[in-house]
């Protein structure tokens, strides 16, 4: 009798886990004593709105889009299965080349400060999204059908419980990708990188490649590796030629493999996963090589 009511109990929690946010809140949960039951379905009816100038952001200093990275599961919002308002779903067990398109939507103040599935806090300012199946947290590229601008985020959160709608954006990526006033946009939806290992996302003119979580490091610098040389020559002479063409900083680092130096010539560091993708794709126009990203 107790496991089974632990049981109960344990799938009670999984569940308000995965309501979080994308599905809850209001302006007034905190004040108002008749404000519906956090996470019910009169909660998730209460419309929400776009920033009205009475909240900011968690975070000091300015936003950018975040550098994709194979992180562990989150222990929160990743059960095998679940279920919203009667519909079952299964979480995927990896999003390797899983790519979507489909009608994306956002969420702003009333969900901005509240837990969201993974445990982390929403903040509407920053770049993340809300996936109904992808493990949590994974990373993406989303990108607006009908203008082409796209934006990479954090997937962090579950929803959108909501019929033909494939993604929930933060209000600050839906505002990048020119949607924050209709609501909604047809998008398409790669990801980038995934918990379960390295990860490859493939572009329209070349390929980014995330490292496996454990050659990352906290605070890593993004890199683009365009060859790693015995002979220091050839090394110096692809650096040359690369400034020639990007004016990002080019360097020439040493590594040991199996007994034998090498030079590593780099393109960085970079900001974020965008300014690599770019770097991919002029480097595969100019010929050069089998470039990768890396962090260091």
């Amino acid at each position: 009798m107790l496991l089974k009511q632990t049981t109960q109990l344990i799938s009670a929690l999984t569940l308000l886990g995965v309501l979080s946010a994308c599905t809850t809140t209001s302006r007034t949960v905190d004040s108002d004593d008749d404000a519906p039951e956090y996470g019910s379905a009169a909660d998730r009816k209460i419309p929400d709105y776009a920033p009205d100038g009475t909240a900011s952001s968690f975070e000091d200093g300015p936003v950018s889009e975040p550098t994709p990275r194979v992180e562990e599961k989150s222990p929160f919002g990743n059960p095998p299965y679940y279920e919203v308002d009667g519909v079952v779903y299964h979480v995927l067990s990896n999003g390797h080349g899983y790519r979507e398109e489909g009608i994306a939507s956002w969420y702003g103040q009333k969900f901005h400060g509240r837990r969201t599935s993974s445990g982390e806090v929403y903040d509407m300012y920053q770049f993340t999204a809300a996936h109904k199946t992808l493990p949590l947290p994974s990373y993406a590229r989303v990108t607006n059908i009908d203008t082409g601008d796209s934006v990479v985020v954090k997937i962090n959160d579950r929803g959108p419980f909501v019929k033909n709608r494939v993604i929930d954006l933060s209000y600050a990526a839906a505002k990048k990708l020119g949607y924050e006033n209709r609501g909604t946009a047809r998008v398409e939806v790669a990801v980038l990188a995934s918990p379960g290992g390295r990860q490859k996302a493939a572009n329209t003119d070349g390929e980014l490649e995330i490292p496996p979580m454990e050659q990352q490091q906290d605070n890593a610098k993004l890199y683009v590796q365009v060859g790693a040389f015995a002979d220091e020559m050839r090394a110096d002479t692809l650096a040359a030629r690369l400034r020639e063409h990007f004016r990002q900083p080019i360097s020439l680092t040493p590594i040991e493999v199996n007994g034998q130096r090498l030079q590593r010539v780099r393109i960085g560091p970079l900001e974020d996963a965008r300014a690599a993708e770019a770097i991919l794709s002029q480097l595969n126009q100019y010929s050069f090589g089998s470039p990768r990203v890396v962090t260091d």
